[in-house]
């Protein structure tokens, strides 16, 4: 579940939904609750409904619930390294920083790979204007265990706008490296294309999603630029081994998606939690609330949740069950089973019991995330194949794409390597890594 953060608004306590649960029930939190206040799930843990309370219990025993993750988090992270992370990306405007995202991405066009070498005037504005930070950054926010200002006990109310301040780090570095091999200094710009994968592994340790996609934009932006970066006259063989060992240290740095799925779990229980305090309206973007109030479909969608929101939440709960027990699967084992949980909320559409905040809101877009994040992972899957082949050692045994099952293909032919990404979604080109006589 992943919402735009800087569309929502607090309207905490604008309406109350009478009979979420058993019984009709009041906000034990108070006028005062923050977002994360409701990580403690006071009024779900009141719900006698066996579908909610044995799952709730389970998820208690496996330290699942949504305070027990941020815990977790915590203390898989360096204490150390919160203040300075938080320090370097306080001083940066989320507005400015969205602007700049917005207005950069252009340069990384998947449809034209290679113009990023190109660098316009702009292009040379945008590093200059994020060089300062650029530079600081490698040394603050590439740690290990870092400890980034994840905010998981306030769930989708959580601020990620520190992930787009990487993010345009991360692009700064990939300008770097253009503007270092427009002066012939290959090693410095795969360097610095490197930073810029350093900049994803590190989202990548991040149980959210909003970090998680940011990570796997960076990785695609990363790799057409180094694309152009293969055709250049003066790459070698020495910098090819050097990427080798990038892609390989990303790969070895993959994270089980298991902490991923739970944190999100625990994101739309908290959603939950704050409908069931009567506020929904908060959960809402400012447009979506807007409009609603002016139709009057607020009142009839708070009334029609509030029917039914211990089926849902049991609904919700049973879903995410399967969801997490397959996450250590490749996610051509798990489509069939997100399939499942579409067609369950399809057949339910058709009649009273249709869980509107598990479909609506909690679960859309479930399959198509999972599938966008195994597209990521496949693509480096790929692009580590090919480079291993092209400095002589192919694997052994050619790995299995995760979004499809297949294995790698790749041709060795005589002066290059060519991988095909058929079967990923997307029109991606045959990738073609030149051989060197070293090698």
């Amino acid at each position: 579940m992943q919402r735009n953060h800087s569309y929502y608004f607090l309207l905490f306590a604008v309406v109350a939904l009478s009979g979420c649960g058993q019984n009709s029930t009041t906000d034990p939190y108070g006028p005062g609750a923050t977002p994360a206040d409701f990580s403690q799930l006071k009024l779900s843990r009141t719900v006698n409904d066996p579908r909610v309370k044995n799952e709730l219990d389970r998820l208690e025993i496996e330290n699942s619930l949504p305070s027990q993750i941020a815990q977790l988090y915590q203390s898989q992270t360096d204490e150390t390294s919160e203040e300075p992370i938080f320090n370097f990306l306080r001083g940066t405007d989320a507005k400015t920083v969205e602007e700049a995202l917005t207005d950069s991405a252009h340069w990384w066009n998947p449809n034209s790979p290679g113009r990023d070498l190109l660098v316009s005037n702009q292009g040379q504005d945008f590093l200059a204007a994020w060089d300062m930070q650029r530079k600081a950054g490698r040394n603050v926010l590439l740690q290990p265990r870092a400890r980034f200002p994840v905010d998981l006990e306030s769930g989708i109310l959580a601020d990620p706008s520190w992930t787009s301040t990487i993010h345009c780090l991360a692009r700064a570095e990939l300008l770097e490296a253009a503007n270092q091999a427009r002066q012939n200094n290959m090693s410095e710009a795969v360097t610095a294309a490197a930073y810029a994968l350093a900049y994803a592994d590190q989202l990548n340790q991040v149980p959210t999603l909003p970090a998680r996609n940011s990570a796997a934009a960076i990785r695609e932006e990363t790799l057409i630029t180094l694309r152009a970066l293969l055709r250049h006259p003066q790459f070698s063989a020495g910098q090819l081994r050097t990427l080798e060992t990038v892609l390989n240290q990303t790969m070895q740095r993959w994270p089980s998606d298991t902490e991923l799925w739970k944190a999100d779990r625990a994101s739309g229980l908290h959603f939950l939690e704050m409908i069931r305090a009567g506020h929904l309206a908060s959960l809402l973007t400012r447009e979506e609330y807007d409009g609603m109030m002016a139709s009057g479909e607020f009142a009839k969608l708070s009334s029609s949740i509030a029917r039914n929101l211990t089926t849902d939440q049991a609904f919700y709960l049973d879903a995410m069950k399967d969801i997490v027990a397959a996450a250590d699967k490749p996610y051509y084992q798990r489509a069939n089973g997100l399939a499942a949980i579409a067609d369950a909320l399809n057949v339910a559409q058709t009649t009273d019991k249709y869980p509107i905040v598990s479909g609506d809101f909690l679960l859309s877009g479930m399959h198509a995330q999972q599938a966008n994040l195994s597209k990521d992972k496949s693509r480096m899957t790929i692009w580590l194949a090919a480079v291993q082949t092209a400095n002589g050692h192919p694997p052994g045994q050619m790995p299995v794409i995760d979004f499809s099952g297949r294995p790698v293909e790749i041709r060795d032919e005589p002066g290059r390597v060519v991988a095909s990404f058929e079967g990923i979604p997307g029109e991606i080109p045959n990738l073609v890594i030149p051989k060197f006589d070293s090698n």
